[in-house]
């Protein structure tokens, strides 16, 4: 079910959101150091590559919750299944278990369907275009690495500046990932080495994107986070996910990534959308 609320913000509030200082108590804080402190970034890196190899699905149900301006909206149930970060299948369910959407996408296109219009949307598998459905500015593919509980980045860094944090008590990593010009700040808790917070900034430097990781919880020897929150700060949305259930490396079919509607479905392009505007709800809400 999705439930829409309007509000009031005090002037205090858009200047918070603008400037992007939304933040999430760190759980790591005041908890032990580690035993041994890392010299380089090296590790985590190994450890992420790890995980990735390891990590072949997951299949979830979430309550989604978007923050546009002063419009609230909250999706209660929504399926998610993901394919190594190779495809993505988002299912919205209605309180007496209607489908309200499905959308799926891999690397090249993006599909969303929506039964009680009947139409199917279908577009490139931008970023551009998950903004227009969903609110969040990412690829399908980059979406996929955040709700597995990783970085959105495709290719891990070679270089970058890289230091223990004792008053936070987490590593910090800061750099590029050439030829990209964006500039990132990745934050990691000490003990497992998972991501626990990232940061994405233009090539002006401007906050785009931040991601929060909380909840974590170990799950068929990973770990996994309950919560997820993406927020960007320049026009203020926020996005949280927060799972209910998951299970990891479950056996999954390709039929579950093929589209099929209808005969006599209305056919539109995404891209014929307009943008969402700060204040107002993509499509899918």
């Amino acid at each position: 079910m999705v439930r829409l609320v309007c509000g009031t913000l005090s002037l205090s509030t858009v200047l918070w959101w603008v400037a992007g200082c939304y933040s999430i108590p760190n759980a790591w804080q005041g908890l032990p150091p580690p035993a041994t402190l890392l010299s380089g970034a090296a590790p985590v890196w190994e450890r992420l590559a790890a995980r990735r190899q390891a990590l072949d699905s997951l299949k979830g149900l979430a309550e989604v919750e978007l923050r546009a301006g002063i419009r609230n909206a909250t999706l209660d149930d929504a399926v998610v299944v993901l394919q190594r970060f190779d495809a993505i299948r988002l299912e919205g369910i209605g309180p007496v278990g209607q489908p309200l959407f499905l959308l799926i996408a891999d690397a090249h296109q993006l599909a969303l369907y929506t039964p009680q219009e009947g139409r199917l949307l279908t577009g490139a598998a931008s970023a551009d275009n998950l903004v227009r459905l969903f609110g969040i500015a990412l690829t399908p593919t980059a979406l996929q690495y955040v709700l597995l509980g990783d970085v959105p980045l495709a290719t891990l860094p070679s270089a970058g500046a890289f230091a223990y944090r004792a008053r936070e008590n987490l590593y910090l990593w800061q750099g590029q990932v050439p030829p990209e010009p964006q500039s990132y700040r990745i934050w990691f808790e000490p003990y497992d080495l998972q991501p626990v917070r990232f940061e994405m900034a233009d090539a002006t430097g401007q906050l785009v994107l931040q991601v929060w990781y909380g909840d974590f919880q170990r799950l068929s020897g990973f770990m996994v986070p309950y919560r997820i929150t993406l927020v960007q700060p320049a026009v203020g949305r926020r996005v949280v996910w927060h799972y209910r259930e998951v299970q990891l490396n479950a056996s999954l079919t390709q039929a579950l990534f093929r589209m099929r509607v209808p005969m006599g479905t209305a056919r539109v392009a995404i891209e014929d959308l307009p943008a969402p505007e700060a204040d107002t709800l993509p499509r899918i809400w």
